[in-house]
């Protein structure tokens, strides 16, 4: 009796010190990237259900065009450009994520604010409005393999109550779970951004965007999360940042979307 106590002592000692690791592990990558200014930008755009078609058009034409200009003429460094399935009361229709190679470079976008809010021309303009600009740290990401797009896109915006110790959160309950769905086959990778100026009415703190396969992969996510879960309940750490996660953190409506142009 007296060594399964021991043991059991043992085990949350050991669990203990492994939320300490992460805990000094968090800072130091938060840190890395506040050193300078968010170098993310991600815009999201609101259009009319009879100009959805039209608009869904444009930004994977003319808007697409623009993008890959900046980014041969070097302003850009990559980018990707988003389109919701449906029209929902609380959801952008169209989602723009702009990488810049640094901070200064983000002023090549300032510029074409000036002229063409949220990168529309008059002809954007005519058919939705930029809703919000949010600028952003990539803070996590993976790819399973070279392929770097998916089918089907599912976004998640959280908001939180403390900075650190959401993303201690994300690294020891969150990315387990992700990488998980990667090993299963439904995910081909994933982004992670948190909204560097997150203050007043910020629709989110942080932005996940989840990239399935394919259709089908992504009809089995409920399938594929249940099953990744049961795996990870072994995991005492796991199962501490499960048992406070609703005090951590708040989600609000998600998107699910296709990729227009990248």
């Amino acid at each position: 009796m007296r060594t399964e106590r021991l043991f059991k002592v043992f085990q949350l000692l050991l669990a203990a010190c492994a939320l300490f690791a992460l805990a000094q592990i968090g800072p130091a990558r938060a840190q890395a990237e506040l050193a300078d200014g968010p170098t993310s930008l991600i815009v999201t755009y609101r259009t009319t259900p009879e100009k959805r078609a039209a608009f869904r058009g444009y930004m994977a034409g003319p808007f697409a065009k623009k993008l890959a200009e900046m980014r041969a003429g070097g302003s850009l460094a990559a980018y990707q450009v988003y389109y919701s399935w449906y029209r929902q009361p609380d959801v952008w229709d169209a989602m723009a994520v702009l990488h810049f190679s640094s901070y200064a470079a983000v002023r090549e976008w300032l510029a074409v604010e000036r002229t063409q809010p949220g990168g529309l021309d008059a002809a954007g303009l005519a058919l939705a409005a930029p809703e919000r600009t949010y600028s952003a740290d990539l803070a996590w990401e993976k790819s399973a393999d070279a392929l770097d797009t998916g089918e089907v896109y599912y976004v998640i915006p959280y908001s939180y109550r403390e900075a650190a110790e959401y993303r201690d959160y994300v690294k020891g309950y969150v990315l387990p779970q992700f990488d998980g769905w990667i090993r299963e086959g439904a995910l081909s990778g994933y982004q992670l951004y948190m909204n560097r100026y997150s203050v007043g009415e910020a629709v989110w703190d942080a932005l996940f965007i989840q990239r399935y396969r394919d259709f089908d992969a992504f009809g089995r996510r409920q399938a594929v999360l249940d099953k990744v879960r049961v795996g990870l309940r072994g995991s005492q750490e796991w199962q501490a940042w499960h048992k406070r996660k609703g005090d951590i953190r708040s989600e609000t409506e998600n998107s699910i979307a296709e990729l227009l142009a990248q």
